[in-house]
């Protein structure tokens, strides 16, 4: 039974549980309040929120705040209840901005803004009473989007005329010698020799010119890489023109994948990759939700019925939770793309449950609780083990059903 988290703009976070069966009360949610923030007449938004792990359970959860605060809330009361245990805010934070990257490794706690203001806040105790420390690093301005990668060794960042870029995490908080943001020689001059910053590690290329032989504008909203091994290689980015574009960073500084038009409204609000191979969601500023296959950029299906442009994607084992501005959230389920590539499937996601949350929800994520997490606990070479023996099966049965029918015919 899937759990996820919602947090909304008056600063609340929720708890949405889905069953395929039915609780007590006949329906098939439960949608409960954890924790509450400020009052109706100071509405304090959650602009990012992510899940902190103990073993098979979360123990945390970390939310950035419309306010530059950001908070640690530990689970309460049998995991009914979020309390802050610690809170901070970054002085850097300017009234114009919002946190645009949150994410946590160890006990270690990443935040971004729009305005390039990189925090790492380290939270040695949670029970005691000790103080976070906080490291500070400066990056571009007019930032849409940072990730951290699944290790926590590089993260990635891309915006407004901010080309995709990934940096070493841990030289990314070493001292420097200059400032980005105030040496504005030094940063025209890396760009017209196309130098890297200290820690950065590599940085896209924009795109050829159009057919007029135009620049074509730097517009990238959102970001997610692809592989959850260490290596993280591939990127996934979508643009404000409705374009997807995969990037290989050991092959080129170009995408070597630039899916044109996947965007149809007021282009590409989120990219997020599914649980499943070559699955990846993607929403737009309209009413589309999609499942796309990332080896050719088809669309595998969409989710009809929408009424809200989809802000946040929460996949889970076998179902897909999203939230949209129409204050709804909405229960999807899934199926994995096509096992041979430009195949159509026989089963497409549809929308199973759609719940009113009054308060216009901001964010959702998955925090890692299901009946299947064992399954997705195997490493990923295992799964690969376990799919490629169940093709040799499947081989070895057609294979004896041929030679039997053939052995009838020549009888």
């Amino acid at each position: 039974m899937p759990r996820f988290l919602i947090g909304d703009e008056g600063g609340h976070i929720k708890s949405l549980e889905y069953h395929a069966e039915v609780f007590e009360d006949g329906s098939k949610y439960r949608l409960n309040t954890l924790h509450h923030r400020g009052h109706d007449e100071q509405k304090i938004s959650i602009q990012r929120m992510v899940s902190s792990f103990d073993g098979g359970g979360s123990k945390a959860v970390i939310a950035g705040y419309g306010d530059g605060t950001v908070a640690l809330l530990a689970f309460q009361e049998d995991q009914k209840k979020l309390e802050i245990a610690k809170e901070w805010r970054d002085s850097r934070f300017k009234k114009e901005s919002s946190y645009i990257g949150l994410a946590t490794s160890d006990n270690k706690i990443y935040s971004c803004t729009t305005n390039g203001a990189l925090q790492l806040t380290t939270i040695i105790d949670l029970a005691s009473d000790s103080t976070p420390t906080h490291q500070r690093t400066s990056l571009p301005t007019r930032l849409h989007d940072w990730k951290l990668s699944t290790d926590s060794t590089t993260f990635a960042y891309g915006g407004d005329e901010v080309e995709l870029s990934v940096w070493n995490t841990e030289a990314a908080f070493q001292p420097r010698t200059e400032d980005m943001n105030t040496s504005a020689a030094a940063s025209k001059k890396r760009k017209r020799n196309n130098e890297l910053f200290p820690g950065e590690v590599w940085r896209a290329k924009n795109v050829v010119n159009d057919s007029l032989g135009l620049r074509q504008p730097i517009r990238i909203t959102s970001i997610d890489y692809l592989s959850t091994s260490p290596s993280g290689h591939h990127i996934i980015t979508g643009t404000q023109l409705g374009d997807v574009r995969r990037y290989d960073t050991r092959a080129a500084r170009r995408p070597i994948a630039d899916w044109k038009g996947i965007g149809k409204t007021g282009g590409i609000q989120v990219v997020k990759r599914g649980l499943s191979d070559h699955e990846l969601f993607v929403s737009d500023h309209g009413t589309n939700l999609l499942s796309l296959d990332l080896r050719n950029g088809r669309v595998v299906y969409g989710y009809k019925g929408l009424s809200g442009a989809v802000t946040s994607i929460a996949p889970s084992p076998g179902i897909l939770a999203s939230i949209a501005n129409d204050r709804y959230a909405r229960i999807h389920s899934t199926f994995s793309p096509p096992l041979k590539e430009g195949h159509n499937l026989d089963r497409k996601g549809e929308n199973l449950e759609k719940i009113y949350v009054t308060s216009v929800p901001t964010v959702a994520i998955w925090d890692g609780t299901s009946d299947d997490t064992k399954k997705l606990s195997l490493p990923s070479d295992e799964r690969d083990d376990d799919i490629w023996n169940g093709m040799e099966q499947i081989e070895d049965s057609d294979t004896e059903k041929h030679s039997e029918s053939k052995r009838r015919h020549l009888s």
